[in-house]
């Protein structure tokens, strides 16, 4: 099956138009999470039968729909979901705050783990919860969880949920089972559920492979996933949760009646439905390309611009670039200014020293960013801090 690239220009998409709009036409967009991609070609036949039926009235989840999540985490990641595990909501940050609401009162701590996605930071703060920091390592040239330092922590204070990044965000890794069980026994022990953000699960490259956090403990966990990322369709905001324990279940549904947030989108619910039944041939042929992606961009780095360390993403279409060595206090800023290559900024993911990196796009565009990437930072290493300025 073939992957499409398209120019996404002048389509009211963020990635792009949002983006020149703000720092001018000749920038190259390489920041939000979504792909440059048309979606597969089967559920957009299923979209033009939608729309030939030219009726968008209200909607429900079939039976079909929860049938298909839970023979795509059996199929795709090897663990039985039994359906009524399955809850419902408009996409996974929603839902997490709903989960935050209902679990912990105002000015609870909340432990996310950082460098890690915006939205965690966001979250908690926006709904009058304190941020506890459990910082990623670097080890050998990959990212790891510091679970001493996590210990510690939840051994002298009162932490509700931790929030994990499952494959992480923007590090890239796929956690295996031995390090997923090691968290989910700590926070067992504490009496601490975890929120497992899994909606990168499906973007793993050979010879990694994706863990859910359900193989690891059933009763403390809540996972929360999506087909936005894996299928580029985030833009149709539904989401689903996974949550064995009934009564954390419970409490998740009367919040989300309590907000009337129960009636679905068409085009999201049928979305996630012929994703999960008709389009895994279209996915194997997507990681592909994104695997030539990555490595030509990993390589492109490592030869051209030695000083920023870059791990080989495990997971994800993202790659995260620390450029501590670089002396710059605003990589991002740099490298709009100098490369005009618009990144995420690494403050926003609690590192200031990095950058985000999203290579899902066509070739040529990769090829356009790092190589305009590289020319600023030549600049930099010859000429310094004069350069900078």
């Amino acid at each position: 099956m073939q992957i499409e690239y398209v120019d996404r220009s002048h389509s009211n998409c963020v990635k792009y138009d949002a983006i020149k709009a703000k720092y001018g036409e000749d920038v190259l967009p390489a920041w939000i999470a979504d792909m440059d991609v048309k979606v597969c070609p089967n559920m957009l036949e299923a979209f033009r039968k939608r729309i030939e039926h030219a009726v968008f009235g209200y909607t429900f989840r079939p039976n079909e729909y929860y049938e298909a999540i839970a023979r795509w985490y059996e199929k795709r990641h090897g663990f039985s979901v039994e359906k009524n595990w399955i809850v419902d909501g408009p996409g996974v940050m929603p839902m997490m705050a709903l989960f935050i609401n209902v679990l912990t009162e105002p000015n609870d701590e909340i432990v996310i783990q950082p460098p890690v996605y915006p939205p965690f930071f966001n979250v908690v703060k926006r709904n009058r919860r304190q941020i506890v920091e459990n910082r990623l390592k670097r080890v050998n040239d990959r990212y790891v969880m510091d679970l001493d330092d996590l210990e510690r922590t939840l051994a002298r204070r009162k932490i509700k949920l931790v929030i994990l990044s499952n494959p992480h965000n923007p590090v890239g890794r796929a956690w295996t089972y031995e390090e997923l069980k090691e968290l989910a026994q700590l926070c067992s022990r504490y009496g601490t559920i975890i929120i497992s953000d899994e909606i990168h699960a499906d973007i793993v490259y050979e010879p990694f492979r994706f863990t859910t956090i359900l193989k690891a403990d059933l009763e403390n966990v809540i996972v929360l996933s999506s087909a936005g990322k894996s299928f580029n369709v985030p833009g149709l905001t539904n989401g689903y949760g996974i949550v064995p324990n009934e009564k954390l279940r419970k409490l998740y549904n009367e919040a989300l009646e309590a907000f009337e947030l129960t009636t679905p989108n068409i085009f999201g619910t049928l979305a996630l439905q012929v994703a999960y039944t008709e389009c895994e041939e279209w996915l194997k042929a997507l990681l592909e390309k994104l695997r030539q992606n990555r490595d030509f961009a990993y390589n492109f780095i490592k030869e051209n611009m030695p000083l920023i360390d870059v791990s080989l993403p495990e997971a994800t279409f993202l790659m995260w670039l620390d450029c501590s060595n670089l002396g710059l206090e605003n990589p991002q800023k740099f490298f709009l200014e100098k490369a005009k290559v618009y990144l995420n900024n690494g403050a926003d993911f609690g590192e200031p020293r990095g950058v985000r990196l999203n290579f899902a796009c066509c070739p040529e565009n990769l090829k356009k960013i790092l190589e305009s990437l590289k020319r600023a930072y030549d600049l930099l290493t010859r000429f310094g801090r004069d350069f900078e300025c």
